[in-house]
């Protein structure tokens, strides 16, 4: 009798692990922002700049998207509504028009690399950093 209790707890618990092993501690991760595509409204509460469309696309762990002047590209980590976005790298065209671009370029990408939170709030995307709004974006449909 005593056997049997020992294999069956050991059972138990190798099945524990198992699972564990599969879907993470908690049960599965969901990662909210794969296979959406976004396009930013503003950066730190300013709009982006008149004819310029800077995007944003999430797609299995990895991060690409048009960022003003130049195409980058990138990975992602989403746990709960943390985010950490690094490896970012991008072609390396200069923009002269509009004024600022180059500017309003350089910021979406540190912004981008600096965030560590995010929001899925009224049908925006919103990317955090220390809790304040960096990145605001809409759906790219």
């Amino acid at each position: 009798m005593r056997c049997r209790r020992v294999l069956s707890v050991t059972a138990l618990g190798f099945a524990v692990l198992v699972l564990s092993g599969c879907h993470g501690i908690g049960g599965p991760v969901s990662d909210s922002l794969d296979g959406t595509s976004w396009l930013v409204v503003s950066l730190e509460d300013k709009a982006s700049l008149s004819g310029i469309e800077m995007t944003a696309v999430f797609d299995t762990g990895k991060l690409h998207g048009f960022s003003g002047c130049n195409q980058f590209g990138g990975s992602y980590t989403v746990i709960g509504d943390r985010i950490r976005i690094s490896e970012l790298q991008s072609t390396l065209m200069a923009c002269l028009s509009p004024e600022g671009a180059m500017d309003q370029e350089q910021k979406y990408m540190t912004l981008l690399s600096a965030s560590d939170s995010y929001q899925l709030m009224d049908g925006h995307l919103r990317l955090l950093h220390s809790g304040q709004v960096v990145l605001d974006f809409i759906p790219d449909n």
